[in-house]
């Protein structure tokens, strides 16, 4: 499905990257302190994208409690996920209920991943935020896969695997973003 999608309907990717856009400079920090000199500040961005991405820092979302890395954990990836496939203009989880219901398929996942790495690249090469590369099969269809292949590889593995897996499950998704809203039954 996901594959149908990133191949055919640019518009859709070119939302997906939109919504990612939206989220990765602030939540990866990207925005230079104010100490930075507003000549440099554009170097500043350039140099901390391409640090995110050398490292695929931007996969990883510090240690846990046991201090073991948290893979394909940071926020931004499920506040991408959310407003784009849950909350924004297409809405797929409601177009396909079953297959999103209790999880997000690992392609989805994926797929916010590239994305992400498309956006990063868009700020390391070009810094100023203005353009960035063009999220399309013919280039990130590579990185997309290979993200699939490192998704399925932690699934595998014995002690991040079960985390993954649980980080992929919604169940509760709209109550954990709406706790706050209660009433009282006397």
């Amino acid at each position: 499905m996901t594959l149908l999608l990133y191949d055919d309907l640019s518009t859709w990717r070119s939302d997906l990257k939109k919504t990612a856009i939206s989220t990765v400079p602030v939540s990866y920090s990207l925005v230079p302190p104010l100490s930075v000199p507003v000549q440099e500040c554009a170097a500043w961005i350039k140099h901390a994208a391409a640090e995110l991405i050398k490292g695929s820092f931007f996969l990883r979302f510090g240690v846990d409690e046991q201090g073991r890395t948290q893979n394909f954990a940071h926020p931004a990836r499920c506040e991408t996920v959310i407003s784009f496939f849950y909350t924004g203009p297409y809405r797929i989880a409601r177009r396909m209920p079953e297959i999103f219901r209790t999880e997000l398929p690992l392609s989805c996942l994926a797929l916010v991943a590239a994305v992400f790495n498309c956006v990063l690249d868009g700020l390391a090469k070009n810094e100023h935020g203005k353009s960035y590369p063009n999220f399309s099969m013919k280039d990130y269809g590579p990185i997309y896969c290979r993200m699939l292949e490192l998704l399925k590889y932690i699934l595998e593995d014995a002690y991040h695997g079960p985390r993954l897996a649980a980080a992929m499950n919604l169940k509760g998704v709209d109550e954990a973003r709406h706790d706050h809203l209660q009433i009282l039954l006397d």
